[in-house]
């Protein structure tokens, strides 16, 4: 289940940032490590939620960042 959830978040963000959709994009970049917590949990030598939760918010924030980049590069190409 959690591999589906991260694979149809994974595609509508592939689609923002060919519609280039900022906002949208913005959104499912942040989203995906959210999403993909569940297999954070197993993967993650945390062991602690706290410290997996920190973690996945941590990877949203840098994965928010490198759409940001990436979609400025794309729109003002």
């Amino acid at each position: 289940m959690s591999a589906l959830v991260l694979e149809i978040g994974s595609t509508m963000y592939i689609n923002s940032v060919a519609d280039r959709n900022l906002a949208t994009t913005m959104l499912w970049a942040f989203l995906g490590p959210i999403i993909a917590l569940p297999f954070a949990a197993l993967i993650a030598d945390n062991k602690s939620w706290r410290s997996r939760i920190f973690l996945a918010l941590s990877s949203s924030i840098g994965y928010t960042t490198g759409a940001l980049i990436t979609m400025y590069y794309i729109i003002n190409k």
